[in-house]
Parts: structure tokens; sequence; C-alpha cells
């Protein structure tokens, strides 16, 4: 069974597709949470069953448009559209939710945190997790259940997308959204369209394009829910050094980001568990036949393939994988990050790539493979899918590749190595 499917942690199988990223499941380091326990009854006079009330005080204005404050924890499965867990409000900056065990989980340790969600349910709530003061990554809560009845009191100081601020250090950052026509539920995506420093509408200057994705993740630690790619401040430091700039096209995910990121390729166990729906064929036309219109209508684009790249991690790295190879004329490169091809059968590889024919290739799309030696599941693809490339045919100049044995799945790993990945896709 792959690692992150092992009961281990609950919290990285679901949360490491669905976010892109693993979930820190380290102590807070200010011991967020104060527990007052008895060994008296619960309140509803049932011995058999451990109580637990969440008191959390948010001092903070709740945005009108938000439906709910939940919690997402190991005790469901981290999920934050779970009704049985809404939070009941008491006034306008405090609310509760009380929680029944049974005895049989005296000493459980659970883990947890506050998710603020919103009625848009193609949008992903996890988008809205809750932060640090500064927006800044906080460990999960945590606190261990015992017998009696206990009280727990807990402050949220922020979440995510909530805040007015930015960590944005470079160029200018647009925010626009689009209808999905390629889907028939009305579904719409949130587009981040980043313009590097010296972009000017009136100008004759054209900018070559890279379409990612998990665009709330790219450039700002205050609308990401794992850390941030710090791709305005990598591109800032290459344009410092004579790169001429990229625009940067964002596309946020949503809560069918498993599905939309998955082609309709036969899924190995691990994978049908999360992935019921695969749609990325019309994700990947709402990329190429709709976000890249329309950037390239309203933008300074140079819209020619070589300069036109697409990117991503995990699922996201994924998804990039299918567009480049099925789409060669439109895509000149792919970054291609922990690419989770491990939720597929084991000849997915092989079968696709004979599906497009590299053999019939007029163009082949410079592919950058990277993973880190700390997600053992995704490491092995990295060769395999190098070697099926190259044994039909592409080009080995075209295909760079690097497995770094201290890093994980994470933000901080990619934003180590988007550098590093882009400057060889383009050439610099």
């Amino acid at each position: 069974m792959p690692q992150i499917l092992r009961r281990l942690a609950v919290v990285f199988p679901l949360l490491l597709l669905i976010s892109g990223c693993a979930v820190d499941s380290g102590f807070s380091s200010d011991g967020i949470g104060t527990a007052n326990s008895s060994s008296q009854e619960n309140s509803s006079g049932d011995s058999s069953l451990i109580t637990l009330t969440l008191n959390v005080n948010i001092p903070i204005d709740i945005d009108d448009a938000a439906s709910a404050i939940k919690i997402a924890g190991n005790m469901n499965a981290w999920n934050p559209l779970d009704e049985n867990y809404r939070a009941q409000k008491v006034d306008e900056y405090n609310y509760y939710l009380r929680l029944e065990f049974p005895l049989s989980d005296d000493g459980l340790l659970l883990e947890y945190k506050y998710v603020l969600v919103y009625d848009d349910e193609t949008a992903n709530p996890w988008a809205n997790v809750e932060g640090g003061p500064t927006g800044n990554e906080i460990a999960n809560r945590r606190y261990t259940l015992l017998t009696g009845e206990q009280t727990v009191n807990d402050t949220v100081s922020s979440f995510k997308n909530h805040l007015d601020q930015t960590s944005l250090t470079r160029g200018t950052l647009i925010k626009i959204i689009l209808d999905m026509p390629q889907y028939n539920d009305s579904r719409k995506r949130t587009i981040r369209i980043w313009l590097p420093d010296g972009y000017e509408a009136d100008s004759e200057k054209r900018y070559p394009v890279i379409y990612m994705h998990d665009g709330q993740n790219l450039f700002d630690r205050y609308t990401s829910f794992s850390g941030e790619w710090e791709i305005d401040e990598s591109l800032g430091a290459m344009m410092d050094g004579g790169y001429e700039g990229s625009i940067v096209v964002g596309i946020d995910n949503s809560d069918d980001r498993l599905n939309e990121y998955s082609p309709s390729w036969p899924r190995s166990s691990g994978g049908s568990a999360y992935i019921q729906n695969p749609s990325g064929e019309k994700y990947a036309q709402f990329v190429i036949q709709t976000v890249k219109p329309y950037i390239d209508a309203h933008f300074k684009t140079n819209p020619n393939r070589e300069a036109t790249g697409i990117g991503g991690s995990s699922m996201g790295g994924v998804i990039s994988f299918y567009m480049a190879l099925a789409y060669p004329e439109v895509f000149g490169y792919a970054l291609l990050f922990s690419t989770a091809m491990w939720v597929y059968q084991s000849e997915v590889t092989a079968t696709f790539l004979d599906f497009v024919s590299i053999a019939s290739f007029s163009v082949f799309p410079r592919l950058y493979l990277y993973a880190g030696g700390l997600e053992p599941d995704v490491t092995p693809y990295v060769e395999s899918i190098r070697s099926s490339l190259i044994i039909r045919g592409y080009p080995e100049a075209n295909i760079a590749w690097h497995v770094d044995q201290s890093h994980g799945h994470n933000e901080s790993a990619w934003a180590h190595y988007f550098p590093i990945a882009f400057r060889w896709l383009v050439e610099l």
C-alpha cells in the first residue's frame, strides 16, 4: 500500500492529493488550545460517551458570503464540508462545537483545523483554512481525549484568503473569473494572472506564458493553504539578471481537484478511492479553449508554442504531463513536479504514450521531471516516465530530471526547484 494511504496519518492521503501538499502534523509551537477536564458524566447523562466542547474565539470580521465555520480533522477524515462538524454561533466573535466519542476513544490524539466555508461548491474549502497572525502556516491543533466531559478553548488568528495583505513582492497580480463551458454544471474558476515588472499594456513587447495549476499556492502565502511557490520572487530575481520576464497564469484548484486533474486513465486500487469521476480531458480543454484564448486576447502574450508552457505538482503534474503530450502543438515545455502517477495502474504511462504516438510527433515539448526522495510513492516515476519516453523515440536532450533525496511532497521543495527547472525549460 502506498505510504500516503496508510492509516499512520489520516491527513496525508486526503490532503496530499486534494490540496497538492502534505499537512503539517507537528505540534503547534504555541500550544494552541487549552483544556479543562473532569471525570464527571457528560451533560447528556450518558456515561458511555466522552464529551468534548470546542469553544473558538475568532476576533476578526467574517465575510458575509461565508456560510459556516467548520472543523476538519482525523475524527472526520479531514472533510471540511462535513455538516456534523459545523460550529454554532454564540455571538459575533465566538462559536462552539460539541462532540461525542465512545469511551474506547480514551487517550485518542485528535488533530484538527478550523475552516471558513463558502457556498460555492466548486471552490476548494482548504483555500480558507485557518492561519497564523500574519497568514503563515500553522501546525494542526492537537488534543488528547480523556474520559469525562472536557472543554477546549481555541482562538483563530486568521483565515487564508481573508486577509487584506499580500506577500507578493514583484510584478502585478490580477484576478478574473471565467466560466467553464466544457462542464455542464455552471462551474466557474478564479484565474490569477501575474504580470512581470515593466509590463505595459500599450507596449509592443510580447511575453511568453506559463499556465500553472493550483493557482492559490503560486504567488502569495495569504491565499495559499499550504505554502507558496514564490514564483514572483524567483522570476523577479531572474529578471534582475537579465531575463526578459514571463506572464504566469495560475488556475485555481477546486473541491473537484482530483477529478479535474485526472485524465480518464485506469486507476489503481488506491487511486480509485479518491478519483471517481475523472474529467481531466475537459479541464485540459478549458485551459486550451477558454483560458489561453482569453489571456492571448487581453494581454501582451507571445501565443506561439515555443513561448507557451504548462506546469504543476502532484496531480497538477499528472494533468501537465497529459496536456504537454496530448497537445504538443500548443505547449513548448512542461514542468512536472512530484507527478502522482501511483494513483493509476502500472501500464498507464506506456498505454498513454502509445496512444499519442510519440513516433508521429513533429515537435517535442521540453520536459523537466522532479521528485523528492522523501516522497517514495512518486519518486520511481521520474525514471519510469523518462525511460518510457526515450524508448519510444523521444529526444533525450528534451528531458531533464532530478531527484533530491532531502525533500518531501510540499510547496517549499517545489519553490526551491521552480527556478532551476524554469531556467532549463526556457533555455536561460
